[in-house]
């Protein structure tokens, strides 16, 4: 009986407890990260967002810039590529700038009786409101103007005469006619100070002829504004050439017809010159020209060419253009005509210049003409 009660009793004792094995361990020390992580688990969250978010902002800066850099560069070499090769295609024959017809919202050319011009189509559809920089007390365009006061008794002509300073003894005839005239200094020429001073001195008033990139492979000259150039560029080269010399009154293009389609660029030069009180002359060497259009825009005051004397340098076709200025000055009240010192137009212009004044027209500088579009005094 005693031994069945001790068996019994040491089979109700509870065995002693072994230590925990590796795999025991292993298994605590998992289960005891798991719940510091299941703790904290929004703050492990909030940190792995952050981590994503700054990596992502970091990547996708880097790969904007890899993409920008090689869309830049890409373009660079294209529109190189392309200035090299020239047009794919042989231009067709015709005038070296466009002509008056293809030239949109322009008036048809009627004659009216002298001294009584009929309004154009431009004249009655521009409010005649001040420009806020025309506004201005003190203005470049104004102080650099030759004086002329009638502007209503009579149509006026203002002729330019582009190219100047290339040609010495060209340029000197050109500045000898009788005026005033509107002569352009382009901004590489030679002894371009004394050259202005001489043409200024003679009464004549004076413009930059400002080189911009045309169509095709004509050369407009040393740094000349083209559409591959930064916005940088352009304002270091449009600044260059306003500073070669000083005393004119504004800027007109020389060639540009590809750049003066360019809005961009022509923003750029439109900022300069309305920051240095200049007017623009658009020469309108391209139909799309959105050159006088932004200036407006822009309130930069403006006027545009209506004839090329001499697309054919002849004698006969520089007098028909004159002719053709005549009809447009009677019919609107104005005219702007561009030539350049060939010897057929410094001819046709000699016989023409002193008889204009007895044809009823009056001979104006283009600060003239930009006065009497816009209705100011």
């Amino acid at each position: 009986m005693a031994s069945r009660k001790n068996r019994s009793r040491k089979a109700n004792r509870k065995s002693p407890q072994l230590p925990p094995g590796p795999g025991e361990r292993l298994r605590s020390r998992v289960d005891a990260l798991f719940a510091w992580f299941y703790a904290r688990r929004w703050v492990g969250i909030a940190a792995a967002a952050l981590l994503l978010f700054g990596a992502s902002l970091v990547g996708g800066y880097w790969l904007a810039e890899r993409l920008e850099g090689s869309d830049g560069e890409r373009l660079a070499r294209e529109t190189l590529e392309e200035m090299k090769r020239g047009p794919t295609t042989a231009p067709a024959p015709g005038p070296k700038y466009a002509r008056i017809e293809e030239l949109p919202d322009l008036p048809k050319y009627t004659e009216v009786e002298p001294g009584k011009p009929r309004p154009t189509l431009e004249e009655k559809a521009r409010p005649k409101v001040q420009l806020a920089a025309a506004a201005s007390s003190v203005e470049t365009w104004r102080r650099n103007a030759v004086p002329f006061r009638d502007l209503n008794s009579k149509p006026l002509v203002a002729i330019v005469i582009d190219d100047v300073g290339l040609d010495r003894p060209r340029s000197k005839r050109a500045w000898e006619l009788p005026g005033p005239l509107t002569l352009s200094f382009l901004p590489y020429a030679k002894d371009l100070r004394e050259q202005a001073k001489a043409a200024g001195a003679r009464g004549h008033e004076l413009m930059l002829h400002l080189p911009m990139e045309p169509n095709g492979r004509n050369d407009p000259g040393p740094n000349a504004l083209l559409v591959s150039l930064n916005d940088a560029e352009l304002r270091q080269r449009t600044t260059a050439a306003l500073d070669s010399f000083d005393g004119f009154a504004g800027v007109n293009n020389h060639m540009g017809s590809r750049f003066t389609t360019f809005k961009p660029g022509m923003e750029t030069v439109l900022r300069q010159l309305k920051g240095r009180g200049l007017m623009f002359l658009d020469s309108r060497t391209s139909a799309q020209s959105v050159g006088d259009q932004l200036a407006q825009e822009m309130r930069v005051p403006s006027i545009v060419r209506h004839v090329f004397l001499d697309d054919e340098e002849t004698l006969d076709a520089v007098r028909r253009k004159l002719t053709e200025a005549e009809a447009i000055a009677r019919r609107q009240g104005f005219v702007v005509a561009i030539g350049h010192p060939h010897e057929a137009t410094l001819q046709a212009l000699g016989e023409w210049l002193p008889g204009a004044q007895g044809k009823g027209l009056a001979l104006a500088p283009a600060t003239a003409v930009l006065r009497k579009r816009n209705g100011w005094e």
